[in-house]
């Protein structure tokens, strides 16, 4: 992919997931905000490193499936309770929602978070892979 279609790419998900602005989710019975965190931690690691061209793509490809995600989801597949964070200085806690959605039937897994007394926001998003990798056994 030229750095032009990417560009125009990113700038085109970047136009969408401004406009979704929030979605009302069921199951936790509050509306998810999508914030700028959640747009950058697509493009960075949770250490403030970037991601690959080729990462980026994916997760921002994966976006228009966040919302049916977040919508469909019939339980609370992983919670993490409130814990300090000490790189943000506030309790932090996580949800992680996961779905079967799209054209392809995909199952799409949707993590969100709030940062103390905020607002829950969508934080990241990856689709189960059709085969495990294996794993190399060490020596």
């Amino acid at each position: 992919m030229t750095y032009a279609k990417y560009d125009e790419l990113l700038k085109k998900k970047r136009t969408w997931y401004k406009a979704a602005q929030k979605s009302f989710c069921p199951i936790l019975k509050e509306d998810i905000f999508f914030t700028s965190k959640g747009f950058r931690h697509l493009l960075y690691d949770g250490l403030g490193h970037a991601r690959s061209r080729r990462k980026r793509m994916y997760k921002v490809g994966l976006l228009p499936l966040v919302i049916p995600v977040i919508k469909s989801a019939t339980k609370i597949d992983e919670y993490k309770p409130p814990a300090y964070s000490e790189k943000l200085k506030k309790m932090v806690e996580f949800w992680t929602l996961q779905s079967v959605v799209g054209k392809q039937n995909t199952t799409v897994t949707v993590v969100l978070r709030k940062i103390g007394t905020g607002n829950i926001h969508f934080y990241s998003v990856w689709k189960k892979q059709d085969r495990q990798k294996t794993k190399k056994p060490r020596d």
